[in-house]
């Protein structure tokens, strides 16, 4: 049972001085704004009231996430709301108690908490795993019952069959559990722990290290002409290995996140250059904001014109997508004699990144430049304080690339 302490003024000193006990311990300041502190050492604001001659609770975050000052400011609000016999938790997610907590509640949860901070790609990735991988078999089981040992046996089962699946599977499952952790929903993440690499090695990621040689190049350029496919699907490869950018990205481009010129006076005349400004809602993972890429004038001429997507699938109101690009490069075109990967040694549209970023390099560009170009996100004190956006190095090295592709072709 929980130890209960009297009322209390909430210090930052108090709290980073305050230690657990061997229970749970609550400490009240006032109009029932309230402090939990678990064995664990983790720190919780509540708010208890009653509406209705109901008892009710309300988790206001976790402490130091959320400061004193923040839960003071929550707990304001939410007191103001039960003065105007209006419920603060209206709006907010459920309140859920452990022994009630299943699987497939957990999911729901996660699910739409997922839809609202992450994009839309890797959310609907996130569903479908654990849709086809999980509720099946796990779903009416409580949460708290799933152990570590579980967790292993659902990767292995999965890395047995789908290694690369296996891994969007645990980071599905890892954020899943660590979301109920974090709202005191359970006390144990068992996916948190695991090192596929070293307990499962099936799951072990491979680097690869395809990229095309100058040859390859040449060759790919006019194969896919007269391989067949879609025009958006021909025009969205080139400027893949172009731009050094993402499938995903490039497949998805808008002509409104296009600028067209450098901003000077005749631009909009000359139109042989230009900038694309990815937002960051389509960016992998939504990995580091927004990111600009100069556009040459070879990217120009293969996306210049285009009102809307520019690069429509069946439908103009729809983009084609990035795996359609890829089944197209793998697949064998009777019609135009086109085989697997255009004849050449197995490669995929990633691949053409790897290219490209290569390039780069070879033609002088350091590797922070290359890191600028292909929208790496820098980490550490670096990532923090570095906003050097890096256009003059990103239209240098993306117009010497493309010129430089352009004396192959024409070679």
């Amino acid at each position: 049972m929980a130890q209960k302490k009297g009322r209390i003024t909430f210090t930052v000193k108090w709290l980073n001085a305050l230690k657990p006990g061997a229970k749970e311990i609550t400490y009240t300041e006032a109009n029932g704004f309230t402090l939990r502190i678990l064995p664990s050492g983790v720190k919780t604001w509540w708010y208890f009231y009653s509406l209705a001659d109901k008892r009710r609770k309300m988790n206001l975050g976790k402490y130091p996430d959320v400061t004193l000052e923040e839960a003071r400011r929550r707990h304001r609000e939410a007191l103001s709301l039960v003065c105007s016999g209006k419920d603060p938790q209206s709006i907010a997610e459920p309140q859920i108690e452990p022994e009630q907590l299943t699987v497939s509640r957990l999911a729901e949860l996660w699910c739409n908490w997922s839809e609202k901070n992450h994009s839309a790609k890797w959310a609907n990735t996130l569903s479908l795993a654990l849709k086809k991988d999980i509720l099946p078999d796990y779903g009416p089981r409580l949460a708290s019952d799933i152990r570590r040992r579980d967790a292993v046996a659902i990767l292995e089962a999965k890395a047995a069959t789908a290694p690369g699946q296996a891994t969007n599977l645990h980071k599905a499952l890892r954020g899943m559990f660590q979301y109920a952790v974090e709202r005191e929903l359970i006390e144990f993440n068992p996916f948190a722990e695991i090192r596929p690499s070293r307990a499962i090695p099936a799951m072990r990621l491979r680097s690869r290290e395809r990229i095309l040689t100058d040859d390859e190049i040449k060759f790919l350029w006019t194969a896919i002409d007269t391989g067949g496919g879609s025009d958006s699907t021909r025009r969205a490869l080139k400027l893949m290995l172009l731009t050094g950018q993402r499938s995903g990205e490039v497949c998805g481009m808008h002509s409104r996140e296009i600028q067209v010129g450098v901003g000077k006076p005749r631009c909009h005349i000359c139109r042989r250059c230009g900038w694309w400004t990815i937002p960051k809602e389509r960016r992998q993972g939504n990995k580091g904001g927004e990111h600009r890429v100069f556009l040459s004038s070879q990217a120009m001429q293969l996306i210049d014109g285009w009102d809307g997507f520019v690069f429509p699938g069946d439908k103009e109101d729809r983009a084609i997508t990035a795996n359609s690009v890829n089944h197209h490069v793998r697949r064998t075109v009777p019609a135009t004699n086109k085989t697997a990967y255009y004849g050449l040694p197995r490669w995929t549209p990633h691949d053409l990144r790897r290219t490209a970023a290569t390039g780069f390099r070879r033609l002088g560009a350091t590797r922070d430049d290359m890191d600028l170009i292909l929208g790496h996100r820098a980490g550490g004190v670096t990532g923090v304080y570095d906003r050097h956006s890096g256009e003059a190095e990103k239209e240098r090295w993306l117009r010497e690339w493309s010129d430089y592709i352009e004396s192959l072709i024409l070679g």
